[in-house]
């Protein structure tokens, strides 16, 4: 054989050495993170089209999401909050705390356990965070997104971790007051 198709062997090899080790690596963290982190959810700002139709890759998005129970749970406040963030891309923004909010929608690259504290001038005061997430389809309802509240996991205290979909209860009801449960 000559060198050449050794060589195509050898980076075939490796590719798929980096791919096994990249997904173990991938769900180590996952693991971690559903394991410690708070159940919670978030609302999502940009997410890949894909992710709206039935499909296996999993694939990262952008959501607000705050520590404030409250807040986060404001369903109009956090769709409208999200709403404004996505208006400002490919914008300049107007004020400061525009400008600051559409240079973070300009870096479209996925950071795993990136979140950014937005400007309490932004955000009325409040502490709220643009988040990127990995969505894992087999966390959601037919493999999709279909709405604009994401059930997530997320470590507060541990800024650079995995912030990821965590399963969704829909359908299985566990207890009377179980939220994602929807008849």
């Amino acid at each position: 054989m000559p060198v050449w198709g050794w060589v195509c062997i050898a980076l075939t090899i490796a590719g798929i050495i980096f791919v096994v080790y990249a997904n173990v690596v991938d769900a180590k963290k996952k693991k971690y993170t559903l394991e410690n982190g708070t159940a919670t959810h978030g609302w999502l700002v940009q997410a890949n089209e894909s992710l709206f139709e039935s499909g296996n890759m999993d694939l990262p998005a952008l959501i607000v999401i705050s520590p404030d129970a409250d807040t986060n749970d404001d369903e109009e406040y956090m769709t409208g909050l999200a709403g404004r963030i996505m208006e400002l891309k490919g914008e300049e923004g107007e004020t400061k705390e525009e400008r600051k909010v559409a240079r973070l929608m300009a870096d479209e690259t996925y950071i795993a356990g990136r979140r950014d504290e937005l400007p309490a001038k932004f955000t009325g005061g409040k502490t709220v965070f643009l988040v990127h997430i990995m969505i894992y389809r087999d966390h959601l309802p037919k493999k999709r997104l279909e709405d604009r509240k994401v059930p997530c996991a997320i470590i507060w205290d541990e800024p650079d971790t995995l912030v990821c979909t965590r399963p969704s209860l829909r359908g299985k009801k566990w207890r009377p007051d179980d939220d994602d449960y929807e008849e």
